[in-house]
């Protein structure tokens, strides 16, 4: 019995190991000249990241992507982006983040419609941030074209 146990403790800390070192942390961006940006959890380990939306678009979108190269642009974040939450429920958003974050850094977003074509919308550079945007001053979301 004590050898079924200590080959399951065994195991269990096999699944839960990469878990427990996961690097992780937040980030705030906000992209110049525009309202909004992104609050960034990272995952360093595991190459990915999350995000939701900051400043004019707070809780109005949400992604999901991996942290990687693209042959001539560098290490950038590749989010898939679902604007459901803004009425943006017609488009799907690919937004690629220069990485690491760095203020001055740039970001672009692309959309699609319909699964076929893929259309850029906007180009910028961003600026990290301490925390997330949350004035609009009188500026455009990243996304205002497509809505």
């Amino acid at each position: 019995m004590k050898k079924m146990l200590v080959l399951s403790v065994a195991a269990l800390a096999m699944c839960v190991g990469p878990a427990a070192t996961a690097k992780t942390k937040m980030v705030s961006i906000s992209f110049d000249h525009a309202c909004d940006g992104m609050d960034i959890i990272l995952d360093t380990t595991a190459h990915t990241a999350l995000e939701t939306g900051n400043g004019c678009d707070q809780g109005a979108h949400f992604g999901a992507g991996t942290i990687g190269e693209i042959k001539g642009r560098g290490k950038v974040i590749t989010f898939g982006v679902n604007l459901y939450g803004k009425g943006g429920g017609a488009y799907q958003y690919i937004f690629v983040i220069s990485y690491p974050l760095v203020t001055g850094s740039t970001w672009s977003n692309f959309y699609t419609t319909d699964g076929k074509t893929l259309t850029r919308d906007f180009v910028g550079t961003y600026t990290v941030t301490g925390a997330a945007a949350r004035s609009t001053k009188g500026l455009r979301s990243s996304t205002e074209r497509a809505r």
